[in-house]
Formats: structure tokens, sequence, C-alpha cells
């Protein structure tokens, strides 16, 4: 595979988005382009991943959102490339970064760990008045930004 180039979305790439999240029947709901990064290959877009402020608390946090990888490029450290590009552009020494996940092991292999489900009651509005919480399939985890 020739080079990954991670790059902000712009507005033109709406479609391409999109494309990608529906792919995994996600949409952008609340998203907007620059809330994106891609990733860029052989000349065209084989990724995307966002980053938003969420939080009902008083204190907000910031939390990967829809990540989405071409299925003809999966599997090539594309997501992870993604994820470790948020990161390193966005966590200082008091961000709080979160993600909501069917895939807890890719998480955990980039350095998240697992948070209790009552914690999603205290950080999503959402969960909160879920009425599938209970039967949520959904892993919450945080980042631990000194791992060992």
């Amino acid at each position: 595979m020739t080079s990954i180039y991670i790059r902000k979305a712009e507005i033109s790439d709406l479609p391409t988005i999109q494309r990608l999240l529906s792919t995994y029947f996600l949409d952008m709901e609340e998203l907007k382009a620059e809330d994106f990064v891609l990733a860029e290959g052989e000349g065209k877009v084989l990724g995307c991943a966002a980053l938003i402020r969420s939080g009902f608390s008083e204190k907000g946090f910031l939390e990967i959102h829809s990540i989405a990888i071409h299925p003809n490029f999966r599997g090539k450290g594309i997501g992870s490339r993604l994820v470790n590009h948020l990161i390193s552009t966005s966590v200082g020494k008091d961000t709080e970064l979160y993600v909501r996940t069917t895939a807890p092991a890719f998480f955990e292999k980039i350095g998240f760990v697992r948070i209790p489900d009552s914690e999603k009651l205290r950080l999503w509005e959402d969960c909160e008045s879920c009425e599938h919480f209970e039967s949520c399939t959904q892993h919450a985890l945080k980042y631990r930004k000194n791992r060992e």
C-alpha cells in the first residue's frame, strides 16, 4: 500500500464521508465536516473519524465518534492511524477523551481502558434516557495518557 496521509475534512468531503459512514449504518447526525479527519491513500479517501465535544455535565469532554474504514482497506492500520492522529492533536494533560464502541479491543490496543456502564449515565445524556441501556452493546472507554 502507498503512504497514508491524514488531513482535516472539508465541506466538499461530505458526500465521501456519508458514503463511508453508511457502509456501517452510521449517520452524520449533528456532525459537521470540520469534526472529521480523513485518511487518504491511493488517490482516494480510505477512512474517516470524528472528534466531538460531548457531555451534559458541567465539564464537557472529547469523544471519538464515527470511525469508518473502506471495507477493502480494513485491517491495514488505517483506523489506528486516525485514532492516534486525533489523540496526538487533541489530548492535553487535562483533556478527557472517551469513546463508545462495539469494538473495545481495537481501542484497548491503543491505550483506552473500559469504564463501568454506570459512568455512561454520568457522561452521556442519551444513555441516561435510552430504553436499551440495560442491554446496550456499546462499551465505554477512556483514553489513558500514560500507558506502561
